[in-house]
């Protein structure tokens, strides 16, 4: 049985700091959802008070209608995977993820039952009797998440579980865990501060800054409509050109110019004029020979990269900005010190009030 996590004026605070500013949101029966911000943002913290480790401080958060403020954290049947493993170094794999099920007094047959299928759904079955110094921190971090699943929870916590394994790693457990949880059906609360981590794995993202949550939203809106220039620039890579808006007419028509330069006639959501800046990501531009009335620029670094070419390309205002070419399109390589046109699709780019906070566009 698995239950939604409803988080109503949540506030966490140490001293006069809120590490956790009245966070609002449900996280849905069965979902796979991420907590997602730099090192401080208070996405620990708010794992931690769903665990009971940390007191909540105003607020409250709810398993389905049951509100846990003050359920004791070993009454919550939470699964939790850590970051360090921590996984008993003197107990074998069996024995470490019996551990739970043995606190549980459940019956020893019911416990051999359930430890042979946790360890073949992370495919450890054949490392039973070794003892942890003798694998490898991926089989480790496998054994960490096969003791939080064995217990059967409720709602399953994970902490920067990755954070200590190599690139290719990563990326290997990652996909074992998505299935897993799929498979499962637990509800499941995952916290990085690794974007491409959490656009791979994630059902749907909260992205946090200084204890606020500034954006919750499915992994694909996340990263191509951030709700604002923090969101844009932390996710994935952003160029952030700076331009104006005009209105035209009473209406949502405005006129939007970069560089003085280069001019088109866009709708926004609301009325609005003044300095704006607008995001586009790398992969989202164009480079095509040069053109009057375009925004040109001069490539200053050509890399090769494999099924693209990463450029680093300086515009006439001496911004440099990053644009991909995908080897795909045909795209050979430019040598530095060529001239070139940044061709910019409006109907890819976002657009930002002068100070990032709010999208227009």
């Amino acid at each position: 049985m698995s239950y939604s996590v409803q988080f109503t004026n949540v506030v966490k605070k140490f001293g006069d700091y809120k590490a956790v500013n009245n966070a609002n949101f449900t996280v849905n029966k069965g979902e796979f959802f991420t907590l997602l911000g730099p090192s401080g943002c208070g996405k620990t913290t708010l794992l931690r008070m769903v665990a009971g480790f940390n007191e909540i401080d105003e607020g409250e958060i709810r398993f389905d209608e049951k509100v846990i403020n003050f359920t004791p954290a070993h009454k919550r049947n939470i699964g939790m995977v850590f970051q360090n493993y921590a996984i008993f170094p003197h107990l074998s794999v069996y024995k470490n993820v019996a551990y739970g099920l043995k606190a549980r007094k459940v019956p020893e047959k019911e416990i051999q039952k359930r430890v042979e299928e946790a360890l073949q759904m992370v495919r450890m079955e054949e490392f039973r009797d070794r003892q942890p110094a003798q694998l490898s921190g991926g089989q480790q971090q496998r054994i960490a998440l096969a003791r939080a699943i064995v217990i059967h929870p409720d709602v399953l916590l994970m902490d920067e579980p990755l954070s200590n394994l190599d690139a290719k790693l990563r990326v290997e457990m990652r996909s074992i865990i998505k299935k897993l949880q799929k498979d499962l059906g637990i509800t499941t609360i995952y916290v990085t501060h690794d974007q491409e981590e959490a656009l791979a794995i994630s059902d749907r993202i909260a992205v946090m800054k200084k204890g606020v949550i500034q954006q919750i939203d499915v992994p694909e809106i996340i990263y191509k409509k951030p709700a604002n220039a923090f969101i844009a620039n932390f996710i994935g890579t952003s160029n952030f050109i700076p331009g104006t808006i005009v209105p035209m007419g009473n209406g949502l028509q405005h006129q939007l110019t970069l560089l003085d330069k280069w001019t088109i006639e866009i709708n926004l959501l609301k009325s609005y004029e003044g300095e704006v800046m607008v995001s586009v990501r790398p992969e989202q531009i164009e480079l095509q020979q040069p053109q009057k009335e375009s925004i040109q620029g001069k490539v200053i670094l050509a890399t090769f990269l494999g099924d693209f070419i990463n450029y680093e390309i300086e515009l006439e205002n001496k911004q440099i900005i990053q644009v991909n070419e995908y080897a795909k399109a045909g795209a050979k390589l430019r040598s530095e010190g060529d001239w070139v046109s940044v061709i910019l699709d409006p109907y890819k780019m976002n657009i930002y009030d002068e100070k990032g906070k709010e999208a227009l566009l």
